[in-house]
């Protein structure tokens, strides 16, 4: 069994995966610690910007639109990520699959 785990690790196709989804991973954490690093750099060098009422007079800061658009964020990275993984990787998944069942 130890040989047939080395084996598949040679393929192409395995080679393929693995970089997919090392890149899609480092790609989608870099863009996540962006975000959230901006957000926490401005509250803690800027929080006099985030504390401004839009519009003048009301509840409503632009500390609140700008956490309304880090959540938004969020959600659409791990949205996108969902989907690449969901098509793209599934995919090269199902070819290796079907390539180790060919070869037993």
């Amino acid at each position: 069994m130890h040989s047939d785990l080395i084996d598949i690790s040679k393929q192409p196709e395995f080679q393929r995966l693995a970089h997919k989804r090392r890149q899609l991973r480092v790609i989608m954490t870099g863009l996540m610690l962006f975000v959230f690093g901006a957000y926490t750099i401005c509250w803690a060098y800027f929080p006099s910007v985030l504390n401004l009422q839009v519009p003048t007079n009301s509840a409503v800061t632009v500390g609140i639109w700008f956490t309304v658009v880090v959540v938004v964020l969020a959600i659409l990275l791990s949205a996108y990520y969902a989907l690449i993984a969901g098509n793209q990787l599934d995919e090269l998944n199902n070819q290796l699959r079907e390539l180790v069942a060919h070869d037993d």
